[in-house]
């Protein structure tokens, strides 16, 4: 507990004081020598790196990725990462921790960046918003929660809230909370741990509920692609056709079946994108 305070106020001064971004865990990294292209996961709210292990070792056995670069990262405040409660948890943060982390990597190679839920919103502003300093060729965009602003405006009455933020709100005093969330993540990514954080309060607020996620999803400059669930109760699949349609020359959209989580058929379609680009890069 000791030398978690000690870390915590030791970062605190590294990020606020310097100005230096802080570093992300890496859970997964096959080191590939000489890639021809290196592939980084970014999981979502309330889950960590585990939400891609079974795609990364999936990947790393298919012969025509033998020189792809798996990466899978805990995001801050998930993990082993960074959790303090000082942290804003805003895209900025989320950005210049990615950023950091590629470059200590040594990540030379083009990138294709994968993100589920929160990490696929991470994902689409950190290649519309930001200067990243790698050279992205393809955003594949899972199971991202975009809402556009007047659902906003309603969602308290929805059961959006009621599953995901309302969570943390009554996961201090009331223990039922963490029975039904145990529950949800038998069943999923979500891991019960996380509702009483800062990272998930704040993750929620200024990330998932971002009233600016559709405009950056109609900004996207570079190549992508959303795979949406057919029966994920999360997502609105009308939005993100409407910012395909908006969007048409960067952003495609596709459906299979599944949830909210990696389904075998979402799995398929993540493979066949980033084969897409290794044929490109030939």
């Amino acid at each position: 507990m000791l030398l978690r305070k000690l870390y915590n106020v030791g970062t605190w001064i590294w990020y606020n004081v310097f100005r230096w971004p802080i570093r992300l865990q890496v859970a997964y990294d096959t080191k590939i020598k000489d890639p021809s292209l290196t592939v980084v996961f970014l999981h979502g709210i309330s889950a960590n790196s585990d939400t891609w292990r079974s795609t990364c070792r999936q990947f790393e056995k298919d012969p025509e990725l033998k020189k792809v670069r798996l990466i899978a990262l805990d995001l801050l405040g998930f993990g082993k990462s960074l959790q303090a409660d000082w942290l804003d948890y805003v895209y900025l943060d989320y950005e210049k921790a990615l950023n950091r982390t590629l470059k200590k990597l040594k990540v030379r190679s083009p990138v294709v960046l994968v993100g589920h839920s929160m990490g696929s919103l991470i994902a689409a502003d950190y290649a519309t918003n930001f200067t990243p300093n790698v050279e992205l060729k393809k955003l594949i965009l899972v199971s991202p929660p975009v809402l556009m602003a007047e659902e906003l405006a309603k969602l308290p009455d929805k059961v959006y809230v009621k599953s995901y933020s309302a969570l943390h709100a009554i996961a201090v005093d009331v223990p039922a909370a963490e029975v039904i969330a145990r529950l949800a993540q038998r069943f999923s990514s979500f891991r019960s741990y996380y509702i009483k954080t800062a990272a998930f309060a704040k993750s929620m607020e200024e990330i998932i509920l971002n009233p600016k996620n559709y405009q950056t999803y109609t900004k996207i400059r570079v190549p992508a692609v959303v795979i949406h669930g057919y029966f994920d109760p999360l997502v609105m699949g009308s939005n993100l056709r409407r910012a395909a349609k908006a969007n048409p020359h960067y952003l495609t959209y596709v459906s299979a079946i599944g949830h909210h989580d990696i389904s075998v058929a979402k799995r398929a379609k993540i493979l066949l994108e980033i084969k897409k680009v290794l044929k490109d890069e030939v």
